[in-house]
């Protein structure tokens, strides 16, 4: 395992809290709401309707979690180009799944 047990535990924590706010967001927007912030998400993927954009972020919330938990060593690594995405990213954004290169792809 690439991390120990109290970092792990902090890092499924944050995830966990990450997707307890989308899925949050997102039944706000699926009642009609338009929760504070939803605009400047909307702005990062034009086109894109709110629950579609807040689902890809809670699936991918979902499979780092899965990741994390399996012990899956690429949990914390680029899905591109597997190069680690250091402890101080992670602690950051846990849900990370590229590097600063392949960030906008």
């Amino acid at each position: 395992m690439r991390f120990d047990t109290d970092v792990t535990a902090r890092l499924r924590r944050d995830l966990l809290r990450r997707g307890s706010t989308l899925a949050t967001l997102l039944s706000q927007v699926l009642a009609g709401k338009q929760p504070p912030g939803i605009l400047a998400l909307l702005a990062q993927r034009p086109g894109m309707r709110p629950e579609e954009l807040l689902r890809i972020a809670l699936d991918q919330v979902e499979a780092r979690r899965k990741l994390l938990d399996s012990g899956d060593d690429r949990y914390g690594r680029c899905d591109t180009c597997g190069i680690d995405l250091g402890a101080a990213a992670l602690g950051e954004m846990p849900w990370a799944d590229r590097c600063p290169a392949h960030a906008a792809m």
